[in-house]
């Protein structure tokens, strides 16, 4: 499959909103954040800004 890389779309799942979350619901999603950082599955602002700088087709910074 090919992609348009100026093609954007919305995400498919609607974003859960804080204000529809049970307790449970609202921990849970708490909970998978925290596994996330455990496990090492984080970005720094640096890497999210280069990430999006690449896939926007700016030059890369010499440093």
């Amino acid at each position: 499959m090919v992609y348009d890389t100026n093609e954007r779309k919305l995400p498919q799942e609607t974003p859960l909103a804080y204000g529809s979350l049970t307790k449970e619901q609202f921990d849970s999603e708490i909970e998978k954040g925290m596994m996330d950082i455990r496990e090492g599955r984080v970005y720094t602002a640096d890497n999210v800004e280069a990430e999006m700088k690449q896939r926007q087709g700016y030059p890369q910074e010499v440093k």
